[in-house]
């Protein structure tokens, strides 16, 4: 590490890939552990749309912490635009309230629709149904809003080649989804999901530019 790189001024940069991948899994790793802190903020929830900010098992600071994290990347990496960054944090925060409320959403219509009719174990059914595809469903609306967050620091990580990854590896995570809440363990869901998906980030920073 140069002392150029230390320097709060220093031109940013984006590390060789697989740097950059093993730097941004590590901190999408321990931004997935924060994330399974119980949260000692009581239930947050808006009513009119309905609308689930906090609660115990699926805490605000999870957002706040993988948010905090592609901004002080793109900080470092991208851009010193402090305008910029903030756009990144809060597409980030932004992210994780989507993908929670978009999961919750579609598992709520599932079960409470009439797939699989009334024969004994249906509402089983629904609800494995509802779980794996709201997961689909939330890791693929927060995947994507995080990389259009990101791009306001780098255009480039929209383009379809950039964005696939990223976008293909939080939906098919979402699926963890699934067994996190039937065995109540909730880093089964979200160590993996920030781990990868952060790692997925990297590789599509490092892809050359056209």
């Amino acid at each position: 590490m140069t002392a150029a790189f230390l320097r709060i001024d220093a031109h940013p940069h984006i590390p060789a890939r697989a740097r950059a991948i093993v730097t941004m899994a590590g901190l999408g790793l321990l931004t997935g552990l924060i994330s399974c802190v119980p949260s000692p903020l009581p239930d947050i929830r808006w009513d009119e749309p309905e609308i689930l900010i906090n609660a115990r098992t699926i805490p605000l600071h999870a957002g706040i912490a993988f948010g905090a994290m592609l901004a002080g990347v793109t900080w470092l990496w991208l851009t010193r635009d402090r305008l910029k960054c903030l756009l990144v944090f809060a597409f980030g925060l932004a992210a994780w309230l989507v993908a929670v409320n978009t999961a919750s959403e579609v598992f709520s219509n599932i079960v409470a629709s009439e797939l699989f009719g009334t024969t004994p174990g249906a509402k089983d059914n629904r609800e494995i149904l509802g779980l794996l595809v709201g997961g689909l469903a939330g890791g693929a609306a927060g995947s994507g809003l995080v990389t259009f967050g990101l791009g306001f620091a780098t255009p480039q990580i929209r383009r379809m080649q950039s964005a696939l990854p990223i976008v293909a590896t939080g939906t098919v995570l979402g699926l963890l989804l699934y067994p996190a809440a039937d065995l109540d363990v909730l880093p089964l869901l979200l160590v993996p999901w920030q781990t990868l998906v952060a790692a997925a980030i990297a590789y599509a920073l490092t892809l050359p530019k056209t």
